[in-house]
């Protein structure tokens, strides 16, 4: 019988080589020089304190590419240049050499709703760059809220551009009295015209077209309107300009410590026509012209001290007496404007303390200051008048009907 040949002996290395592995792929074929990475697409937003420069270096993007980047976007970015927010849409692709180096294969940056910009790369590394301008059309929305804390707070709470609040805020400040008539809980609403691109973003937050208030016994409205030849302000609904021809009071934090009409002068010891208003305030406290006008005299005039006259218009004259001194560049002959310091308060002349002597004329002669506000508004007249009528019914109209503006999350 002849026994089987014994088998060959097979190294223990070449067993474990052959043997297979669980789990573990055989190697990758070798990569060719001219084969790179699919693109693939990033957005960035610019945070407080970044560049675009430091993002896309934090990125990999090589100082190269950067570097012809910057140059290529100063152009476009020099009139408005990317602030904390903005977007930066990227396309990148990087190669087998250098996987965590990409390339920008494009950029795209959005600083204005309207403008938008777009550089590509071609294939020399240098970059070109594309403007692309969207189409802005206006749109009418309103804003319908109730005030909690102050009217600013509640507006742009609601979604207003803080600047159309301010604007309604001071139509209103010459009919309401915001520390006494103002309360928690009163609506209020506004109507604006926005800006906005084809695409639906928004370019222009909001121009105030008319707005209300509703008090407690009435509700305060003013339309915006531009007069013929003239500039663009607020009328109440029947055609009056909400602004006074004449300031209600010619300073700040003052009272009334004497009115007008017949009283015992404090001085003289007799009853005689107390002809103006005294307005107490401490000493150095600026006085304002109450209107616009010429300054017919300033200077020392007997017990009413310090004291300057303005002639408003034929018919009306203001003056104010008992002045520290006069304001800059108040002399006779000069034009004041509303508003401009005139004078500051004293106690010069036949005066017992600081105080404001405030007198208001007609036709020469003394009548109540207090009294006359209401009666010294502009009103438009004529087609002015027609035109505004017909924008009165338009803008109530819209008050309650125009889409609701949402706040931007």
């Amino acid at each position: 019988q002849v026994a089987a040949p014994a088998p060959a002996e097979v190294p223990i290395e070449r067993i474990a080589a052959e043997l297979p592995v669980a789990g573990i792929a055989p190697p990758a074929p070798p990569v060719s020089a001219d084969f790179a990475l699919e693109p693939y697409d990033l957005e960035l937003r610019l945070q407080k304190g970044d560049t675009l420069d430091g993002m896309l270096a934090d990125i990999g993007v090589p100082a190269e590419d950067r570097a012809a980047i910057a140059q290529a976007l100063a152009k476009f970015l020099r009139r408005h240049p990317l602030s904390a927010g903005e977007a930066v849409q990227l396309s990148l692709q990087a190669g087998p050499d250098a996987p965590d180096n990409p390339h920008v294969l494009s950029l795209l940056v959005r600083p204005e709703a309207e403008r938008e910009y777009t550089l590509k790369r071609d294939p020399a590394g240098a970059y070109a760059g594309e403007e692309k301008i969207y189409e802005v059309r206006p749109r009418i929305v309103r804003v319908a809220a109730a005030r909690r804390g102050s009217l600013l707070e509640s507006g742009v709470a609601a979604g207003a551009p803080a600047a159309a609040i301010r604007e309604f805020i001071k139509a209103l400040s010459y009919g309401v009295d915001f520390q006494r008539e103002l309360k928690s809980g009163q609506k209020f609403s506004l109507l604006l015209e926005q800006g906005v691109t084809e695409d639906g973003r928004v370019a222009e937050q909001g121009r105030l077209l008319a707005g209300q208030l509703e008090l407690a016994k009435r509700t305060e409205t003013v339309i915006a309107y531009r007069p013929k030849g003239g500039a663009r302000q607020f009328y109440t609904p029947d055609g009056y300009s909400v602004v006074r021809a004449f300031l209600r009071t010619p300073m700040d934090a003052s009272h009334v410590s004497s009115p007008f009409g017949y009283r015992q002068h404090p001085i003289l010891g007799y009853s005689r026509l107390h002809e103006g208003v005294d307005f107490a305030a401490p000493k150095g406290t600026p006085i304002l012209a109450a209107g616009n006008g010429r300054v017919a005299m300033a200077g020392v005039r007997g017990g009413y001290g310090i004291y300057v006259k303005l002639v408003h218009t034929a018919e009306i004259a203001t003056a104010y007496g008992h002045m520290s001194r006069l304001g800059p560049g108040i002399r006779p002959g000069v034009k004041a404007r509303q508003g401009q310091v005139i004078g500051f308060v004293g106690s010069t002349g036949m005066s017992t303390g600081p105080h404001l002597h405030y007198e208001f004329h007609r036709h020469g002669r003394p009548v109540n200051p207090l009294v006359q506000r209401a009666s010294l508004r502009l009103r438009l007249a004529g087609k002015d008048l027609k035109s505004f009528q017909a924008l009165v019914r338009q803008y109530l109209g819209r008050l309650r009907t125009a889409p609701l503006l949402h706040r931007a999350h």
